[in-house]
């Protein structure tokens, strides 16, 4: 097994091994100005290999599928910096798969400040619901079933759509019949940071959102839209009004369209 892990750091990318309480061997994508690679191990008597890539392209879709790409073991993680790991996470992630030898896909419950519970209470296949609740650290994944599925470098921090990839990556993986599972587990919690991505409910955010829904499943994006209205409503209210956020979401949804047609042209 092996963690990939993406940041933005021009320190020392070792610091976030203890920092995470990551146990196996690591690969850092690190997006900093810099052109290298090298293999490191960390302080702290933690027996495992650190593969670092330091590049100078930036977003995190880019650096997840460049980890996917170089990533030297089958069954993978994926990590942000603000994740901190459960002392028996790679075991519970192990035995996950070993129940699942078919998965290509296994998502766990990570605790953070919006989600205090895991999306559903039993192990079994991932519903559309299921995938529109997953945030990105707690896939894991078994890269022999994938074949070339990586996520759409168009969304994520510091793409042209600033959220959803996780999603578009699990729906797509829906529509190439990866087998996807959940599992009731908590492998993780999150520290304090800073979000990348997220500033406020405003236009922007419902903008890119409403792109995110017609990538992921066009054919249902205005039952996509309108849950996520009615479920968020207390959220964004007080930034943004109902239908002004519809009127966001769909100029986003129009947009991303002309954006694909203009893309398979120059293809």
């Amino acid at each position: 097994m092996q963690t990939l892990l993406s940041v933005m750091e021009k320190g020392d990318p070792l610091e976030y091994i203890e920092r995470l309480n990551i146990r196996t061997d690591t690969l850092i994508v690190n997006q900093c100005g810099r052109e290298d690679v090298r293999d490191e191990r960390p302080e702290g008597g933690r027996n495992i290999n650190v593969h670092i890539i330091e590049r100078k392209e930036r977003g995190l879709s880019i650096s997840r599928n460049l980890a996917l790409s170089e990533a030297s073991e089958d069954i993978c993680i994926f990590c942000d910096n603000d994740v901190r790991y459960a002392d028996e996470a790679p075991d519970i992630i192990e035995q996950a798969f070993m129940r699942h030898p078919d998965a290509g896909i296994i998502c766990f419950f990570i605790e953070r400040p919006e989600r205090h519970h895991p999306v559903r209470s039993h192990e079994g296949r991932m519903s559309k619901t299921d995938m529109m609740r997953i945030f990105s650290p707690e896939m894991a994944v078994r890269r022999s079933r994938l074949g070339d599925l990586r996520f759409d470098e168009d969304f994520g921090a510091g793409a042209k759509y600033r959220m959803g990839e996780e999603n578009i990556f699990l729906f797509e993986a829906a529509r190439r019949h990866i087998e996807r599972i959940y599992v009731p587990i908590r492998i993780a919690g999150t520290l304090p940071n800073e979000s990348s991505w997220f500033t406020a409910y405003d236009r922007d955010f419902y903008v890119a959102r409403g792109a995110g829904y017609e990538a992921m499943d066009k054919k249902i994006w205005h039952i996509l839209t309108w849950q996520n209205l009615i479920r968020k409503r207390k959220e964004y209210i007080g930034t943004i009004s109902t239908i002004d956020a519809y009127r966001a979401m769909k100029y986003g949804r129009n947009e991303y369209r002309r954006y694909i047609r203009k893309r398979e042209r120059r293809i």
